[in-house]
């Protein structure tokens, strides 16, 4: 009895896992890619597969014959914003924020050791660099990332920068000792900067949303194009970043302001 409860968990565990391959580029796999990615049998994929497609989460294009997330699958997942109070205290104050500065307004939260971002805003003028709902982005190149990682234990930290070694610009920070310092400045200004650290380009502020103690519960981003950086600039946009999410903040009745955390000195 015990090994069937087992195999039935190893089975649902790998569905979710299939779920999440499907949610990452390119999309859309065949059946015999997904098996190789799952090291699983194909017999045991094509089971998977069946049941996911039982369950309206998966379907499997006609053509190509191969499998992608169904409309169904956004509506379970969307059940999380709907559910979410920290994108419905962030919702107006990003739309005021977006208003004020031609640029693109993101929210994120943390999930894995990534920001996940859960919603997205901009207007007329904005710059390429939407960044969708549900995308994903590594802690230490992200301005939102800085924002986490500032309120993480030292060990949590090492531990992240450990594992974070890809440099997707020149200026990405993979440095233990350089993101220590990004984040003494972070809890001193109670804000993030990112300047051509992920996308060149491009740059970004971000500022926490309050949550329970030094953590935040979320970070409201700000990108614009690298042509309106500058010292006096930053000084300005800095403090609307910072002000909307104060103002999502308090609707979670957080201040949001940074403490000191674990054994941080």
């Amino acid at each position: 009895m015990k090994k069937k409860t087992s195999t039935a968990m190893s089975s649902t565990l790998r569905c979710l896992k299939l779920l999440e391959l499907l949610a990452e580029e390119p999309f859309e796999w065949s059946f015999t890619d997904l098996a190789a990615k799952l090291e699983v049998p194909k017999a045991s994929a094509h089971r998977l597969c069946t049941t996911l497609i039982e369950a309206n989460l998966i379907v499997q294009e006609p053509v190509t014959r191969r499998y992608m997330l169904s409309s169904h699958a956004l509506w379970v997942g969307s059940g999380y914003l709907r559910h979410s109070p920290i994108y419905r205290a962030a919702f107006f104050p990003m739309q005021d924020l977006a208003r004020q500065v031609p640029g693109t307004v993101q929210l994120g939260v943390l999930d894995q050791d990534y920001v996940l971002f859960i919603h997205s805003v901009g207007y007329s003028g904005a710059p390429h660099a939407f960044a969708d709902v549900g995308l994903r982005r590594p802690l230490n190149a992200t301005a939102s990332g800085k924002i986490f990682l500032a309120g993480m234990s030292q060990e949590d930290v090492e531990r992240i920068m450990a594992k974070s070694t890809e440099k997707y610009t020149n200026s990405t920070i993979t440095s233990l000792a350089k993101m220590k310092q990004e984040i003494t400045q972070v809890r001193k200004m109670q804000y993030a900067r990112n300047v051509e650290e992920l996308l060149p380009g491009y740059w970004v502020l971000a500022a926490g949303v309050g949550g329970q103690e030094s953590s935040p519960a979320a970070a409201i981003s700000l990108t614009l194009p690298l042509g309106e950086f500058s010292p006096e600039s930053e000084i300005t946009i800095s403090a609307l970043v910072k002000d909307a999410a104060r103002k999502a903040s308090l609707q979670l009745g957080h201040s949001g302001a940074f403490r000191r955390v674990g054994n941080w000195p």
